[in-house]
């Protein structure tokens, strides 16, 4: 069976089978639980509706799950079937990012690729924050700086409620020498952004008001 399950899709069959150990072990009433296991397989096909039947098969095993332990085996029967983050050359980093000289790339083999839905690193030597979003089999490239700054807030990307930094670029004016900045707040964690992301619509409205 081939991969057909996103990360940002993997990410919320871990919240949904969280739900599904939790609701039993908070309630002895079947019916209840039985209704929550209902409810977080009509969450995963909501994600999913153009599944096949041995696909459906597949994620069903989540009515199953009785309690904790059993969280970790359907994890990683599903995580087989997750489409990694592209495992992208230097040469693709480098043209997402034109203007960027001496680029320091990121260690994709560091990188868990079926947990990550965009990837972010830090450049010491431009001091720079580089953002590497894939939409519609295209590499969207987002460069700024990330405030050292942080407080708990909500992440704009994640809507996780995190410690979080002003994230901000800087784009050209209409006239000579001068610019204008756009920027949100965003996780200073890009591992903790990445594992909350249930939804990419988010991720995707983030670039698009940076872009424009």
């Amino acid at each position: 069976m081939d991969a057909f399950i996103h990360p940002h899709q993997f990410h919320h069959m871990k919240q949904q089978a969280k739900r599904v150990v939790s609701a039993q072990s908070h309630s002895n009433d079947q019916q209840v639980i039985a209704a929550v296991k209902e409810i977080a397989f009509e969450e995963l096909e909501k994600q999913l509706p153009d599944i096949e039947v041995d696909q459906h098969e597949t994620l069903s095993s989540i009515r199953t799950m009785k309690a904790k332990e059993d969280i970790d085996p359907f994890l990683e029967q599903v995580k087989q079937y997750v489409i990694p983050f592209p495992l992208v050359s230097d040469k693709q980093i480098q043209k997402a990012f034109p203007k960027a000289k001496k680029l320091q790339i990121p260690d994709l083999e560091q990188i868990d690729r079926k947990e990550t839905v965009y990837l972010r690193w830090y450049d010491k030597g431009s001091g720079k924050t580089y953002m590497l979003i894939p939409k519609e089999n295209k590499l969207i490239g987002i460069q700024g700086y990330l405030e050292t700054s942080q407080h708990k807030g909500i992440c704009t990307i994640c809507n996780g409620l995190e410690v979080v930094s002003l994230f901000t670029t800087e784009k050209k004016g209409q006239m000579r020498g001068t610019y204008s900045k756009k920027g949100n707040y965003m996780c200073k964690d890009p591992v903790i952004c990445n594992q909350n992301i249930t939804n990419i619509n988010p991720l995707h409205q983030f670039v698009e008001h940076l872009k424009a």
